[in-house]
C-alpha cells in the first residue's frame, strides 16, 4: 500500500469527521426537529445552509468510507487485490468481521445517505425525519471513521 494515498485518505477521513462534527455543533439548538412542526421557509437562511452542510457532510463521509477507505483497507490487509477484487458486499463483511463496523448498522447508514443523495423528500415532515434520522446516526459515522483511523495506525498503515 502507498504511504503516501493511506496517509492523504486518512487526512481526508479526519477532516470529514471533524466537519461532521462542526455541522452537528453549529445545529445543537436547532436539532432534532420536530417533525409535524418543521417548515422550511420559517427558517433563516444561516439554519437552511447549517441544515445543508451536515447533510452533505454526512453524506460525503459515509462515502468516502464505503468506497475510499474501505477499499484501502482491504488491499492493505490483502484481503483484495486488483487481481481478486472484492464486490462492496464483501468488502463490508470483512470490516464486521474486523470489527470496524456491525452490518445492520452501516446499512441503516448507506440508506440514510441513499435517501438524501436520491430520494430527498419534497415532504417537510418526511425531511424533518430524515435528517433526524442522520442527527441521530451522525456519532455512530465518527465512531466508525474514528475506530478505522486507530485501526490504521495500530496496523502501522502510515509507516
Amino acid at each position: 500500500m502507498d504511504y503516501d494515498i493511506t496517509l492523504s485518505n486518512a487526512k481526508r477521513l479526519r477532516k470529514l469527521v471533524e466537519k461532521l462534527e462542526s455541522a452537528c455543533l453549529l445545529l445543537s439548538d436547532t436539532m432534532p426537529l420536530v417533525v409535524d412542526k418543521f417548515n422550511p421557509d420559517e427558517f433563516p437562511d444561516m439554519v437552511l445552509l447549517q441544515l445543508d452542510g451536515f447533510r452533505v457532510r454526512f453524506a460525503d463521509l459515509q462515502d468516502l468510507l464505503g468506497h475510499v477507505i474501505f477499499p484501502m483497507i482491504t488491499r492493505f490487509d490483502e484481503d483484495e487485490s486488483a487481481v481478486h477484487p472484492l464486490s462492496t458486499r464483501e468488502r463490508q463483511v470483512l470490516m464486521e468481521k474486523k470489527g470496524l463496523i456491525q452490518l445492520d448498522k452501516w446499512k441503516a447508514l448507506r440508506e440514510i445517505r441513499n435517501n438524501f443523495m436520491h430520494e430527498y423528500p419534497e415532504e417537510h415532515e418526511e425531511k424533518a425525519m430524515l435528517l433526524n434520522k442522520a442527527w441521530e446516526s451522525s456519532k455512530e459515522l465518527s465512531m466508525i471513521a474514528k475506530n478505522i483511523l486507530t485501526y490504521l495506525q495500530d496496523n502501522n498503515a502510515f509507516n
